[in-house]
């Protein structure tokens, strides 16, 4: 069996920085040529538990209602994050998201981990939330994000349509309470080398060449953190 890096990462499919953070993360693999050698596991965390469940409203109304924000401050906003994500081939479409509440996603997330397709999904959805205005409060929004990965809709459907995996994202916000963890993306490396937030690609390369070379498969030292860009409990700084 390989040396493995495994690393722990809490986000949710709704936060701009954690599809950054997620990419960036991506990005120091492949430069450092680590595929093979690094396993992801995704664990739920929710930016608006709160949210009704089966319901989807602009984000831009959603967000300008819960935060405050006048449309022209949304739009500044949402063109910084765009700006943002262009490195990360990542095209961010506020002006035609839905916000949703996150929890059937998350179910989701842990049911495809039984078949080795966490990141895929992942990828996915957040494709969906941010580029294509996808309506996610849907079931079958939902389940035809599923079948884009390949994994068996049938199944996905009973997951939805029982209480499946609830516990298991209970038990990710439990963990993410417990390690303090007050915003999102939050990367948990080797269980001992945290990463707070979609900081910068150096950062991400040398934290990783750290932890392979704990596993003897290559060399390199960490720099400093510097300030997180993250999105807090209830989508603060988000």
């Amino acid at each position: 069996m390989k040396h493995t890096v495994h690393i722990d990462v809490w986000s949710d499919i709704v936060c701009p920085f954690c599809y950054i953070g997620k990419k960036k993360l991506e990005r120091a693999i492949e430069k450092l040529g680590a595929q093979e050698h690094v396993h992801i596991e995704w664990h739920s965390f929710q930016l608006d538990p709160h949210m009704p469940r089966h319901l989807a409203v602009p984000t831009v109304t959603h967000l300008c209602k819960t935060k405050g924000w006048t449309p022209a401050q949304f739009a500044e906003i949402s063109r910084q994050l765009q700006q943002m994500g262009l490195p990360y081939s990542i095209q961010f479409r506020f002006d035609q998201a839905l916000s949703f509440n996150t929890r059937d996603a998350h179910r989701l997330l842990h049911w495809s981990k039984t078949y080795g397709a966490q990141n895929a999904l992942q990828e996915a959805l957040m494709r969906a939330y941010f580029t294509e205005g996808k309506n996610l409060a849907e079931t079958e929004q939902l389940l035809a994000i599923v079948a884009q990965t390949a994994l068996p809709v049938a199944e996905a459907r009973a997951v939805l349509e029982s209480e499946a995996y609830e516990e298991a994202v209970e038990e990710d916000l439990y963990q993410a309470r417990m390690l303090g963890i007050q915003g999102v993306p939050f990367f948990l490396i080797e269980e001992k080398v945290v990463i707070a937030g979609a900081q910068k690609d150096l950062l991400f390369e040398q934290v990783l060449k750290t932890a392979l070379q704990s596993k003897n498969i290559t060399t390199g030292m960490a720099s400093p953190a510097t300030k997180p860009a993250q999105c807090g409990i209830d989508g603060k700084n988000c």
